[in-house]
């Protein structure tokens, strides 16, 4: 095992490296699939160039989405940006985030293919945002030993990181309508030099059965010079790290092949857990870069609030994460795995 475990400190803040795409980020998302409210927000600091990375995006039962990005300005390393504030509470186990400020209010989310337009032409209303976010604790997180992450992280993705299920409860007020959230999901923590160009094409699977007894987060990762397939079961208390899983996804076959269905068969020593998921929606966003050959490139990124339903018939909720480059003709890099 490695010596790089993780403590309590390691949820809070960490001293800024001098790399200047240095990052400490926070994630989360969730779907309560009693009432279709979900989402997911993210921070991510960037000190050494001024500005962090503020998302928030609210999937709200009548099929719309509310969203709003801004590289907001920032001095030094902060738990605070753009109007997205953290709070931590007991390391790994309770944290709160909430939001204050404008929201985008999309009708079809795939406007977000070019963002210009959407900001420019999308109605805005103002949202409140307070949830209250839980967690099992270090002996839940995948990567509570750093050695997990050689697992599932690509080069370059983030020289620290861990990632665990999550239980999100609280309140949403987008304009005039406040919604109750009882959501189940990820969350996820990662510091040190950020490329999002890391990766060819990935998968991030996440879900829990509605009796919170059990859940998985996945990484199939794909980029220049590795490939991953991994990642953990919490099954009653118990933590699986899994050593490889089978998955059968289904996409449109057209433009813009969008995720269908995902099929799973999930091992872990001599333990397999099998589960379909259906997503409900699809929020496209994008990141361009230059790749490993220094050539312009776009990084799709679609988020999906899911239901699972697993083999033994319980069925539950989470989020499918779809990253892929895309060709000239907008075509997904992965789409054929």
């Amino acid at each position: 095992m490695s010596d790089r475990k993780l403590t309590p400190v390691d949820d809070y803040l960490h001293q800024v490296g001098t790399q200047q795409n240095w990052n400490e980020s926070r994630y989360i998302d969730f779907h309560d699939p009693a009432t279709g409210t979900g989402g997911w927000f993210r921070i991510g600091m960037r000190p050494n160039e001024g500005h962090a990375e503020m998302s928030v995006s609210i999937n709200l039962p009548d099929g719309r989405h509310a969203f709003f990005f801004e590289r907001a300005p920032i001095d030094g390393n902060r738990l605070v940006a753009g109007g997205q504030e953290w709070t931590i509470g007991d390391p790994y186990r309770s944290c709160t985030v909430s939001y204050s400020g404008p929201v985008l209010i999309l009708e079809d989310a795939w406007v977000l293919t070019d963002p210009k337009k959407a900001f420019m032409t999308s109605p805005r209303e103002h949202a409140e945002i307070s949830l209250r976010v839980r967690t099992e604790g270090l002996e839940a997180v995948m990567g509570s030993d750093q050695d997990h992450i050689d697992k599932i992280f690509l080069p370059g993705q983030a020289d620290w990181h861990y990632q665990h299920l999550c239980w999100v409860k609280g309140t949403v007020t987008v304009g005039d309508q406040t919604f109750e959230v009882d959501g189940r999901g990820g969350k996820d923590h990662s510091w040190g030099p950020r490329n999002w160009l890391a990766k060819i094409y990935l998968r991030w699977l996440i879900g829990t059965t509605d009796d919170d007894e059990l859940g998985f987060m996945l990484v199939r990762g794909v980029g220049p010079t590795k490939k991953t397939r991994s990642g953990h079961v919490w099954e009653k208390g118990q933590f699986f790290v899994v050593d490889d899983f089978d998955m059968k996804n289904t996409y449109s076959d057209t433009a813009p092949y969008e995720l269908l269905r995902c099929d799973l068969a999930i091992r872990s020593g001599d333990r397999e857990w099998t589960v379909t998921g259906t997503p409900e929606a699809w929020e496209p966003l994008r990141h361009r870069a230059k790749d490993e050959n220094g050539d312009p490139t776009i990084l799709r990124i679609v988020k999906s609030p899911t239901r699972w339903t697993f083999g033994d018939g319980r069925l539950g909720a989470g989020m499918c994460e779809i990253h892929d480059r895309v060709n000239s003709n907008g075509v997904p890099a992965g789409i054929e795995d």
